[in-house]
């Protein structure tokens, strides 16, 4: 439960910070531990419409003066002299930040939408989960087929999606009963965001390949990837991270992986000996995270210059070096859970003189038009349209 109230009250960090602390202007006997108390009713109060009695016997300390004031709250008033940004970015609970560089890649209604995804705001929230087929569990009839019967049985309704199969949508509210299903704890189900498993499906890896997982951990993409080779051919998984990686390793064996090394290493500098060496790279680049707030709400506040710059760096060193490592008509695919176009279609643009545009699956959306065009290789996937990340994916050929 605190866990639950921590990250909602991150995911509406500035709209809550900006209604407490304006009430609590008048409350100077306020100690510094007792803020949390404050946002916490702030939250309950005006999110979840507690009523003012519930909230003054779960926090017998809070001033009933501010519970009242929380209740009288209007937001008409107070956003009256502020501009058109620092509005939408109060009211949809957004950094300015993301607003100014995403204004000019898409209009302000499809902006709004895909935030309020993020924010968790969407009508009746579905995940997805995928099928592991490495578990190896097996009664002669195909393991999708008994667990769409052992969802029927237990009344978890699903869906199945029309671009990836064996991929299923279920409510958010049934997530407790798979966690309880019998084939997610034996590995079979994975939940894992549709954009993600897109990612594996541009890649499309063959079982005789030798295939690269740049940023690999945890590990949810890298086993799909096995899955795709049934568990043939060869993966070398890297990840910088010691705990990470450490992680990874438990998860693979988990999932029945048998064909990943893991190297814990730093893949700008990918330590074998010959360049021109994969068949396959994937390159899941670290990002700002700016498509990702629905599970990750504290990256929000994470987006600034600084942060986006810091990545654009990382990115464009491992972008070189993966394309050093990559075999002449080798694939790349470089995939970024980002809605900035510094992420994606700025870095793919510098190094086009080297790689050769692949199709993508149709149902993607276009990517973002730069200088009047969108560059051929590349797509996106938004939350309010794909009920996924934000994602950027581009595939190419190595000429």
């Amino acid at each position: 439960m605190v866990v639950h109230y921590y990250s909602e009250i991150i995911r509406f960090w500035n709209k809550i910070n900006f209604i407490t602390k304006r009430i609590l202007k008048k409350f100077a006997f306020l100690e510094t531990n007792e803020l949390p108390n404050y946002l916490y009713a702030t939250y309950r109060l005006l999110w979840e419409k507690a009523s003012e009695k519930t909230i003054i016997k779960e926090l017998r300390v809070i001033d009933r003066g501010f519970v009242k004031k929380v209740k009288m709250f209007s937001w008409n008033k107070v956003l009256d002299n502020k501009n058109e940004t620092e509005k939408f970015s109060i009211s949809e609970a957004i950094p300015s930040f993301m607003i100014k560089r995403l204004l000019p890649m898409m209009d302000i209604e499809f902006l709004k939408s895909n935030i309020r995804f993020m924010n968790g705001l969407a009508k009746d929230i579905k995940i997805s989960l995928r099928i592991n087929k490495l578990c190896g569990k097996s009664n002669g009839t195909s393991l999708s087929i008994q667990i769409k019967e052992n969802f029927k049985k237990n009344s978890i309704d699903f869906q199945e999606d029309t671009n990836i199969p064996d991929l299923f949508w279920i409510s958010i509210l049934h997530k407790k009963r798979v966690i309880r299903n019998p084939y997610y704890q034996s590995g079979c189900l994975i939940f894992q965001d549709k954009a993600s498993i897109a990612v594996i499906q541009a890649l499309a890896p063959q079982e005789r390949d030798k295939v690269c997982d740049m940023c690999a951990a945890p590990g949810i993409k890298t086993s799909l990837i096995a899955q795709n080779m049934n568990n043939r051919g060869q993966i070398l998984a890297g990840e910088f991270i010691t705990e990470r990686a450490n992680i990874m390793e438990l998860l693979l064996k988990q999932l029945n992986v048998l064909n990943v090394h893991i190297l814990n290493t730093d893949s700008i500098i990918f330590p074998i000996r010959f360049q021109n060496y994969f068949d396959c790279i994937l390159l899941d680049a670290p990002c700002t995270g700016s498509g990702a707030f629905l599970n990750s709400p504290e990256l929000k506040w994470r987006q600034n210059e600084k942060f986006l710059h810091q990545n654009m760096l990382l990115q464009e060193k491992l972008l070189k070096s993966a394309i050093n490592l990559l075999k002449p008509s080798g694939i790349l695919v470089y995939s970024t859970c980002s809605l900035y176009p510094e992420e994606g279609e700025f870095q793919i643009k510098k190094i086009l003189d080297t790689l050769e545009p692949m199709n993508l699956p149709d149902w993607m959306d276009r990517s973002y038009e730069i200088d009047g065009s969108c560059i051929p290789g590349t797509a996106r996937l938004f939350p309010a349209r794909h009920q996924s990340e934000g994602f950027f994916i581009a595939k190419f050929k190595k000429k």
